[in-house]
């Protein structure tokens, strides 16, 4: 039985992650490298060119096809995930830090520039997050649209100037239809745009 088990799963995440990767050519003027070709335990790719205003965007399907760390994946609730990754070609002027959960942990650090960071909060769907930047508004804009249209889904959002890749967005996949990638990439876009502004 968890023989049969492990197998429908392997196909299904196999077939899963060719529907995504179909879907993010369909995103992108250019072309999708598969790093990582679509298997049980998900796929890596690379769109090259990288769509402005990024000299590198990756995405990542990650899941777990073996059966003996389903019991561990129940416990810590870590579903399948789709991690976007980009690279600014400039430092951007904006950032942002929100996590599912938790208050965003490098503001309130006690080392660094934690005095510049701003604590926020969406009221409507009570989230806590923060900002650093001289015009963040743009940024926190694009940061409500991602939260309006992804929101059940998304577990992490980050825009950070001290860190490679600059840009990280997390997604939990259950009940994350392939045809909503294009438009994820296209507000992902925007909100690289929005760092500068």
């Amino acid at each position: 039985m968890l023989v049969l088990l492990w197998i429908t799963t392997a196909i299904y995440n196999v077939r899963r992650g060719w529907a995504f990767v179909r879907k993010l050519q369909e995103s992108t003027r250019g072309q999708v490298l598969v790093t990582r070709a679509p298997h049980p335990q998900g796929f890596f790719v690379l769109l090259a060119p990288a769509p402005e205003p990024f000299q590198r965007l990756s995405v990542a399907y990650l899941t777990g096809t073996n059966p003996l760390i389903w019991p561990w994946r129940l416990l810590t609730g870590a579903p399948p995930r789709l991690v976007i990754q980009a690279t600014l070609k400039e430092r951007p002027q904006a950032e942002l830090i929100w996590e599912r959960g938790r208050i965003p942990a490098k503001a309130l650090s006690r080392r660094g520039d934690t005095n510049l960071w701003v604590q926020r909060r969406l009221d409507f769907l009570n989230y806590e997050y923060a900002t650093r930047g001289v015009n963040p508004s743009g940024l926190m804009h694009n940061f409500t649209d991602l939260q309006t249209r992804f929101g059940p889904q998304l577990y992490k959002v980050t825009v950070q100037a001290d860190v490679v890749p600059e840009i990280e967005i997390g997604l939990r996949t259950a009940g994350l239809n392939p045809e909503e990638l294009p438009p994820l990439i296209t507000t992902v876009r925007a909100t690289g745009r929005a760092t500068y502004y």
